[in-house]
């Protein structure tokens, strides 16, 4: 009887181990590129979380130093929170590592993007 409820107590404690154990964690490496993030960044900047997007650019450029788009998102931050001259320095720094035609466009429309912020700020 002792032997039957201390096998019963062994098979109780480790299922409750188990069913108590940490959540598993799906990666989802496709969601980790700096495309994604920049894709995110802009998104969260449109709907006016300035630091949420901060975040997601400064992530994209750590996936890929050289990735124009990371810094058209990083100038458009500096702009938003005042620092519309910086934001033109980034951009500058995005045209020299700019590689395909898309980035090339990215930060053409970042520059556009800063200098209506800079013509509102003016007036």
């Amino acid at each position: 009887m002792v032997r039957r409820n201390y096998l019963a107590l062994s098979i109780l404690s480790l299922i409750l181990f188990v069913a108590c154990g940490p959540d598993t964690i799906f990666l989802r490496p496709a969601l980790d590129t700096p495309t994604q993030h920049v894709k995110n960044g802009n998104s969260l900047l449109t709907r006016g979380k300035i630091d949420a997007a901060h975040a997601e650019f400064v992530r994209a450029k750590s996936l890929d130093d050289g990735f124009a788009p990371a810094y058209v998102g990083l100038a458009l931050v500096q702009g938003h929170r005042g620092d519309i001259e910086g934001g033109f320095e980034t951009l500058d720094k995005a045209r020299g590592i700019a590689a395909t035609p898309d980035e090339v466009k990215s930060v053409d429309r970042g520059f556009e993007t800063l200098e209506r912020m800079r013509s509102t700020a003016q007036n």
